[in-house]
């Protein structure tokens, strides 16, 4: 889809959005009892359609191109759901009951030493007669940790414990149990003994974890006796949220900065660019060090969990950087559509996790609206313009290099904001103002931090404890300063209110009302005629006005 406003094009959105819709409707409606070989049928009658208008020399071939397009890649968004989870409509109607399993487990979450059981994700592989429906099911379990075995990612265990269904009903776990029902789990296995271990972990599992307690041991040296800065610092080099404080959490939670936990995006970018420097540095060459840096890349997400939002910051990444290295045709919103067609493809539930749509939402925002907007507020900015460009003293510079900074960290932030609101409401039942404030100090903060934590980490694995110890000590100054702005500025009143939305389908629609109204900014150049940069504006006003409930 051409801009010319901005020249930004994205010719896979013609396959992205019909297969976001395709699988939107799997998810909404069971496969019908005739089963899936009709829509098969159709889907590739209408390939085979879009294939021979395409090559038609007629004028209107492109026109029924298309409309045989879209519907062949809907109807197969609607398979490759009901093929990859078959029981995702199936009724759980048995009640809670003992069960002996052999558990794949796929995942542990983090959890603080002190706690009481380990939990994490894993999928069973073999069970006795009588649960036979259960082979192939993925499950939330949790397990008593003073009498199982100390389970890891990718090991296979035999697990006695309680299955049952998730509630479906409100719960104050209701957020956790959308999540697991968003990965199509729909079970858990409580009150979980791991008895013995069948099979451990392979070679790469294993050294994953023994770098990850290597870069944490090197990310501790100097700080043991800080330990709410340490938390922080963990929680946001290694995506160990789970050391952080309640107060720390509630905090970063209601100012709108608790993203910069997740390995995501902003980790990745930042890491990205420092290994980017470090190459160019060294003089490597621009092909070589692309691949050595991605490869870098993929093996600090395999090392810190490998979680869904460091893999898709991962995926835009590799996108981004092979259009300019290898220089192909592309821009940042071409690269973000082939990183989330490939990611569904792989991984089809992920459309309906929150961290898809509030990542992808954000991001796709920042390009089609942050971009622009940023340029306008910076053509206006002209501290010195009566002063000839050839008097300007160094202070001259500074305030207008600090000026242009502020302005387009100023734009950046009020889209984010803009583009994460309606997610925000839905999925945390947060309406944070303050982000706005919050964002523009703590990320550059935060990515201050993120590389003196990448300097400490990349001189104490070549052995310089001297130097690791400083970059600590510099990554806790700044992290200080951080928690200090946090945890003060959410006690200013208007920072942020308890909302949610008065139904549960509001929450998606508004996040799709929301991109689908600064597409259609972007596709006139957001002209005056359509109103310049206010339609987004009041889409929130109305969001907020008609369906949300404070409180």
């Amino acid at each position: 889809m051409p801009s010319p406003a901005t020249h930004l094009r994205a010719p896979l959105l013609w396959l992205l959005l019909p297969l976001m819709a395709g699988l939107t409707a799997a998810k909404l409606w069971p496969a019908p009892a005739c089963g899936l070989w009709p829509f098969a049928v159709v889907a590739g009658g209408l390939c085979v359609a879009a294939g021979w208008f395409a090559l038609s020399p007629a004028r209107r071939g492109g026109l029924a191109w298309g409309l045989c397009l879209l519907p062949a890649v809907g109807l197969g968004g609607f398979l490759l759901l009901h093929v990859r989870q078959p029981q995702l409509h199936d009724s759980v109607d048995r009640p809670p009951r003992e069960i002996t399993v052999s558990l794949e487990v796929g995942q542990i979450f983090p959890a603080t030493p002190t706690a009481r059981s380990v939990t994490g994700l894993g999928r069973i592989v073999a069970t006795g007669e009588p649960d036979r429906e259960l082979l192939g099911h993925r499950v939330y379990f949790s397990a008593v940790r003073r009498i199982s075995l100390p389970p890891l990612r990718s090991g296979r265990y035999t697990v006695r414990g309680v299955i049952e269904a998730l509630p479906a009903g409100p719960s104050e776990a209701a957020g956790f149990n959308d999540y697991l029902a968003n990965l199509g789990i729909r079970q858990k296995l409580t009150r979980a003994q791991i008895v013995r271990e069948e099979r451990p972990p392979g070679w790469f599992p294993r050294f994953c974890s023994h770098a990850e307690d290597r870069l944490e041991t090197i990310l501790r040296r100097g700080l043991e006796n800080h330990p709410p800065t340490l938390s922080l610092y963990l929680g946001m080099m290694l995506g160990e949220k789970a050391v952080l404080t309640p107060e720390q959490q509630n905090a970063f939670m209601r100012s709108g900065t608790y993203h910069i936990f997740s390995i995501s995006g902003l980790h990745v970018g930042v890491i990205a660019v420092a290994l980017l420097g470090l190459m160019g540095l060294l003089r490597v060459p621009r092909r070589p060090a692309a691949v050595a840096c991605l490869a870098l890349l993929w093996l600090y997400v395999q090392i810190t969990g490998a979680s869904s939002p460091a893999e898709r910051a991962l995926m835009m990444i590799a996108f981004l950087l092979a259009s300019r290295v290898f220089r192909l045709p592309g821009n940042g919103l071409a690269a973000l559509t082939g990183a989330a067609l490939v990611t569904l493809l792989l991984d089809p539930l992920q459309l309906f996790s929150t961290g898809f749509q509030m990542s992808y939402t954000v991001v796709v925002s920042l390009i089609i609206m942050g971009v622009p907007l940023g340029e306008k507020w910076l053509a206006a900015w002209h501290p010195y313009a009566v002063l000839p460009k050839v008097s300007w003293r160094w202070y001259h510079y500074a305030i207008n290099w600090t000026g242009r900074w502020l302005v387009g960290s100023a734009a950046a932030c009020w889209v984010a904001f803009l583009a994460s609101a309606p997610a925000g409401i839905g999925y945390f039942g947060v309406l944070s103002p303050g982000s706005l404030l919050a964002n523009l100090a703590v990320i550059p903060v935060s990515s201050l931090a993120l590389i003196a934590g990448f300097l400490s980490l990349l001189t104490g694995l070549a052995g310089l404890w001297p130097l690791s110890v400083l970059f600590n000590s510099a990554a806790a100054v700044t992290l200080i300063v951080m928690d200090w702005l946090v945890l003060h500025g959410t006690e200013l009143p208007g920072m942020y209110f308890t909302a949610s939305f008065s139904r549960a389908w509001m929450a998606p629609a508004a996040v799709v009302l929301m991109t689908a109204v600064m597409f259609a900014g972007l596709s006139v150049r957001w002209s005056r005629r359509y109103g310049g940069y206010w339609p987004p504006v009041l889409t929130l006003v109305l969001i907020v006005v008609l369906g949300v409930k404070f409180g």
